[in-house]
């Protein structure tokens, strides 16, 4: 993503004047890239594999819920940045690792199904949160994504301060209009899924649950692939 988002921003960092092609083009790029990275297709087949023991309206208030937790989540970061990971001490891969974890319990509910009234209630209030918004909708992906795009539309506010301003503004419209096609797909889930039918939806619960747990492991793999080059750095400088 760093570098798509240094391809973005690479022909234009040191222009002067404010173009409305170039926002247009990077309000476009900005929202492909966000709607992309969160994938709410994916997100839609979990959410169905979730609620399956939940009313219409139960469905819906989850995924409302779940994308203003995102819209939230997603904003902060944006603007906040990277400070948010430096006060706290944490990193991208700690992140992601935390994510994996996530998604593995997650995994492991949906491969042992529990259907009782009960369970259902607290899907309707624990999954909006986790794992639907962090780490599906505005996972660590998405996160970095709003990131490097605000950060590079700070990039040029030295040359073009207004232009650094539309730019900014454009990452939070950008985001909002993303969570509402994302919204809007998690919200006609279920039509696209009803012809399943109950069989059809039980297997597919057991094969998402096999693919969350895939998608588990590998953020948790990646995750460490981020933090072990530091920590054996910080091992070397300690022993050297």
């Amino acid at each position: 993503m760093a570098g798509y988002a240094q391809r973005i921003y690479g022909s234009r960092m040191n222009e002067g004047i404010m173009d409305s092609t170039v926002l247009v083009a990077f309000f476009i790029e900005a929202i492909i890239s966000i709607v992309v990275i969160s994938n709410p297709l994916s997100t839609s087949a979990i959410l169905l594999t979730l609620t399956k023991d939940l009313s219409d309206a139960e469905r819906n208030a989850v995924v409302w819920r779940s994308i203003r937790y995102s819209v939230l989540i997603l904003l902060v970061f944006a603007l906040s940045g990277f400070l948010i990971f430096q006060i706290f001490g944490f990193s991208i891969g700690a992140l992601r690792i935390a994510g994996g974890v996530l998604l593995l319990i997650t995994a492991m509910g949906m491969l042992s199904p529990q259907p009782s009234a009960t369970d259902a209630e607290m899907a309707a209030s624990n999954i909006s949160l986790m794992p639907l918004s962090i780490p599906f909708t505005a996972g660590p992906g998405t996160i970095v994504t709003v990131i490097l795009l605000m950060t590079g539309a700070q990039d040029v506010w030295d040359t073009d301060m207004g232009q650094s301003l539309a730019e900014m503004a454009i990452v939070v419209v950008a985001i909002v209009i993303a969570m509402g096609i994302s919204l809007y797909v998690m919200l006609q889930s279920p039509r696209v899924y009803g012809f399943l039918g109950e069989g059809g939806r039980q297997v597919v619960t057991r094969v998402m649950g096999l693919i969350v747990m895939a998608i588990a492991i590998q953020f948790i793999i990646n995750g460490a692939l981020d933090i072990v080059p530091d920590f054996v750095n910080a091992v070397h400088d300690t022993l050297g």
